[in-house]
């Protein structure tokens, strides 16, 4: 039997699940910050802010997202990787107090191998 759930019911799903993880916030020093997952012992978001470089004094926050993290969430809500993005940018920007968009990510570079998760 398929069920057809609504978006804010997925974005609910998903900021309960994330909320029910062991997280850690890692204070990196100027506003900055990591998110940590304690099952994996890897930073899966890091929240930076950014100078721009073509307007002067102008600062943007963004976040840079695990993939392999991103890839978990798929499989584990049955959602396209697509999809996943702007559900985690909602959980962040709840949990974070944060008023980020889905301009204001990008995919974090990873130095391990990939698993199959």
């Amino acid at each position: 039997m398929k069920y057809i759930i609504t978006e804010s019911k997925i974005n609910k799903l998903v900021s309960m699940y994330m909320d029910n993880q062991k997280l850690y916030t890692l204070d990196i020093g100027d506003g900055e910050f990591n998110i940590i997952d304690e099952e994996f012992g890897e930073d899966f978001i890091r929240y930076r802010i950014q100078y721009s470089s073509t307007v002067p004094d102008h600062m943007f926050d963004l976040i840079y997202v695990e993939d392999m993290f991103v890839t978990r969430l798929s499989k584990l809500f049955g959602l396209e990787v697509r999809d996943v993005i702007p559900l985690v940018i909602n959980w962040f920007n709840k949990t974070y107090d944060k008023n980020l968009n889905n301009n204001d990510w990008e995919w974090m570079e990873t130095d391990y191998e990939e698993e199959d998760f």
